[in-house]
């Protein structure tokens, strides 16, 4: 029998059972939580109903807080129900935008991305889920998509799909890339253009990560510091000169622009084929870089 006055939800919450499947709510750190389908419901009993911080995803919905009645203390304190802000709960929304952004939190943490850029993300997810079916993408393709477009927003260079696709394997979850090419393709969200300077920045990055170059640098004498800090700088020129350079992918550019810059600096301690690899580009195409770009630089 429904008490008068309570909705049904209202009346669930009051029992301390989820109002969505029926499980008994627990206490996850001060919050009256659902440990099944991961609802947060308001404040547990032995918590104050407070601000909760702008850190997370912030979704507008009821709430269900316990406290204290006039003249009540403890456990059988009674309840208050309102409207607020808070994080990634909402009575009654669709399930999926909070599960989604609770994804692009785990993934996010595996690159120690800002907190802007996850937001960027987050934001970016919930304009696309509402046409999740219109993609043919579930939530997870959403979220990685979110994520890749959040990231090439702000220039970061060291997350590509490739990266995503292993992160989101590793949680449970399989995204292709041809599902990220429909949503960019059918949305009004298209990736953002990759910028040269910082794929450039990744591939040196990644050399001085092989042992091979790193054996081969010492066996030349060279200081690596020096060596790493003159190939950057060196790659970025020749990156810049062959921007009007067309018909390539700004990686098949960077990684290129890498390979004519180790072989500028002298001691050849860095082969095509690792160039290529920094970046996933098969060698043959940054041969044919470097040929048309030698060709330009000699027409000048």
């Amino acid at each position: 029998m429904r008490k008068p006055g309570l909705t049904a939800y209202e009346e669930f919450a009051s029992q301390d059972k989820c109002p969505e499947c029926r499980t008994k709510l627990v206490d996850a750190g001060g919050e009256l939580a659902c440990p099944s389908c991961g609802l947060v419901l308001g404040t547990s009993p032995t918590s104050e109903i407070s601000q909760v911080s702008g850190t997370t995803p912030e979704v507008l919905g009821s709430y269900v807080g316990r406290v204290p009645d006039k003249g009540e203390h403890g456990p059988k304190a009674g309840y208050i129900f309102g409207v607020s802000k808070l994080r990634a709960n909402a009575i009654g929304r669709d399930i999926s935008s909070i599960k989604c952004s609770r994804l692009i939190e785990r993934v996010s943490c595996r690159f120690s991305l800002p907190r802007g850029v996850v937001q960027n993300a987050i934001q970016t997810a919930g304009r696309l889920l509402p046409n999740r079916r219109m993609y043919r993408v579930a939530m997870p393709g959403i979220s990685a998509y979110s994520l890749l477009y959040a990231c090439r927003s702000a220039g970061i260079s060291h997350v590509d799909f490739g990266d995503l696709q292993k992160a989101y394997s590793e949680t449970g979850h399989m995204v292709s890339r041809s599902q990220l090419l429909r949503i960019g393709r059918e949305s009004s969200l298209p990736l953002p253009a990759i910028r040269s300077e910082g794929l450039v920045q990744r591939a040196v990055a990644r050399l001085q990560s092989y042992s091979l170059v790193l054996d081969r640098v010492k066996r030349a004498n060279l200081d690596e510091g020096r060596y790493f800090a003159s190939l950057l700088e060196a790659a970025g020129k020749t990156a810049e000169d062959a921007s009007g350079l067309g018909g390539y992918s700004p990686k098949t550019v960077a990684a290129g622009s890498v390979w004519l810059a180790a072989l500028s600096l002298g001691p050849k301690v860095i082969r095509q084929r690792e160039a290529a690899e920094t970046l996933g580009i098969a060698e043959y195409t940054v041969r044919e870089f470097c040929g048309k770009f030698r060709k330009q630089q000699e027409a000048k």
